[in-house]
């Protein structure tokens, strides 16, 4: 029954979601990439991630304006309804590696507590993770 739940909100349409992205879209925004749960934008030199995992919103809203050092920096977190929201971070570089480090999961779980989040509750795999310019490894989807 879980199972069945989890997907049928993936394949859920909402109007509210179109609507947030049709705003982004309509000030310029480019379309970079999507996930399980939404997608992400740049505009004027920031992503905004529409996304409608009710989770990463509440770890989001944690880490919004703290200097962190494996989480993408936060600068907004709008909350449009509890399953809808928009992050606002910092543009980073693509993950090109096929295997996360050891030793940066491990880091970020150790962050992750630091900060109020459940480090079971985040998803550390290579599609999640981006590069900044100095190299270092950032979590984006958290």
């Amino acid at each position: 029954m879980k199972l069945y739940r989890i997907i049928s909100e993936i394949l859920q349409y909402d109007p509210d979601f179109e609507d947030q992205v049709d705003k982004l879209k309509d000030q310029g925004a480019k379309y970079i990439g999507s996930g399980d749960y939404g997608a992400a934008y740049l505009l004027n030199g920031r992503i905004y991630k529409v996304t409608t995992d009710e989770l990463e919103l509440e770890h989001a809203k944690k880490l919004k304006r703290k200097k962190t050092n494996n989480f993408a920096y936060i600068y907004d977190v709008s909350v449009i309804k509890p399953k809808l929201g928009i992050i606002q971070m910092e543009v980073l570089g693509e993950f090109k590696e096929a295997e996360v480090p050891d030793e940066f999961a491990d880091a970020v779980e150790r962050e992750a507590e630091r900060f109020g989040i459940d480090p079971d509750e985040l998803d550390i795999r290579p599609s999640n993770v981006m590069v900044r310019q100095d190299g270092a490894l950032r979590l984006v989807d958290i």
